[in-house]
């Protein structure tokens, strides 16, 4: 996680980089701190939690081939 933080930072400008975290409901407590963690070590000062939704569910659960 941390290397595509970082690359994605080094290719856009800090104005425009807000990183949206979406955990489902699988993720813990442990991951989302982790990943909070993560924003601070990466020093990324603008990032939003949101809700995931369910179209995102669905692409998810396809992708990994759950059907």
């Amino acid at each position: 996680l941390r290397s595509v933080i970082l690359d994605k930072k080094s290719r856009t400008s800090e104005k425009d980089l807000v990183v949206i975290i979406k955990p489902n409901e699988l993720a813990t407590y442990k991951n989302v701190v982790d990943v909070l963690d993560e924003m601070t070590i990466a020093d990324i000062r603008r990032y939003a939690m949101v809700d995931i939704s369910q179209g995102e569910k669905d692409l998810i659960r396809i992708t990994e081939g759950g059907q």
